[in-house]
């Protein structure tokens, strides 16, 4: 069936019927790598799937690693309205950008955090209520930019992310009473960010994740994407049976390694992902969100006739 025809039939199908026990109310589906294309914007093809499910009523959960503020940007770019968790789980916010919950780090983790990170030569993104802030010099922090180590989400300039950020001297950073949610640690090598992950697995109630080779991204223990998505579905009177994540690296784990209806790893995902999830699409660069939708949520199907084509 043609997808235009399929979508307009759902809808009315989706208005007109009972809820099936165990039908797909929501969708929870992380940002970069697997919403967004390689161009960090979402598809046209993305978003029209998406209307298409929230037309029948099917709900979209935004859930990233991004700032409340980066994560609207290519939401509204595309048309798109939700609910948002962001700085992995540190944050929800509804459609209409209220806040519902957040989760912080303790200062004496925050601490803990630069003691252990001290002469390793990393860079911090430090997101606070105050938005994003470093201690970083900024020229280190432009050669980070500038070499994909910071990972540069990529319909940003520099000017652009430059101007998100606060630079404190570092004796400045626990005298502003700030309220950190989210600390992201970066460097380019592998083998220092190892080492950092045994010094880090130390911080008291600490959940570490990672969303590239070049960063470690560290919330409390109760701010994680997956205890954030149980929180927002029971809010809703949503079960675990009607709920399908989508995601491609680690800090989508605790998510897709939920006993949900259906957890989706992108066909560009990182192997441990593929490995946890019980499905896999394709790629972000193949519109692998929209691929999963018609065919799990729209179509019926199971994860094993789902594919990766």
């Amino acid at each position: 069936m043609h997808k235009d025809l399929l979508c307009a039939v759902l809808v009315i199908l989706g208005h007109a019927q009972e809820r099936i026990d165990g039908m797909i109310r929501l969708v929870a589906v992380d940002m970069d790598g697997t919403l967004l294309g390689p161009d960090g914007r979402v598809s046209d093809r993305n978003a029209h799937v998406i209307r298409c499910m929230q037309d029948m009523g099917v709900e979209l959960l935004i859930c990233t690693g991004r700032s409340y503020e980066d994560a609207l940007l290519p939401l509204e770019e595309a048309g798109l309205k939700a609910p948002v968790v962001c700085m992995n789980g540190a944050s929800t916010y509804d459609s209409l950008g209220r806040r519902l919950d957040k989760v912080g780090l303790a200062t004496t983790q925050v601490e803990r955090i630069v003691e252990s990170c001290k002469d390793e030569g990393v860079i911090f993104d430090f997101m606070t209520d105050k938005g994003s802030c470093t201690i970083a010099l900024e020229e280190e922090f432009k050669d980070y930019f500038n070499r994909n180590v910071l990972l540069p989400m990529a319909e940003f300039s520099y000017e652009s992310v430059r101007s998100r950020f606060t630079f404190l001297p570092p004796g400045e950073l626990f005298r502003r009473g700030l309220e950190f949610y989210k600390v992201s640690v970066i460097h380019e090598s592998p083998l220092v960010l190892g080492k950092l992950r045994e010094r880090l697995g130390l911080v008291p109630d600490l959940a570490i994740a990672s969303s590239a080779a070049t960063n470690l991204e560290l919330t409390h223990q109760d701010a994680q994407k997956g205890k954030a998505l149980a929180g927002y579905a029971a809010m809703r009177n949503i079960g675990w049976n009607e709920i399908m994540a989508v995601g491609d690296s680690e800090n989508d784990y605790s998510m897709l390694s939920m006993d949900l209806k259906y957890t989706v790893a992108m066909g560009n995902a990182m192997e441990r992902i593929k490995k946890t999830a019980k499905c896999q699409t394709r790629t972000n660069s193949q519109d692998g969100v929209a691929y999963a939708i018609e065919n799990l949520v729209f179509e019926g199907r199971s994860c094993r006739n789902l594919g990766s084509i």
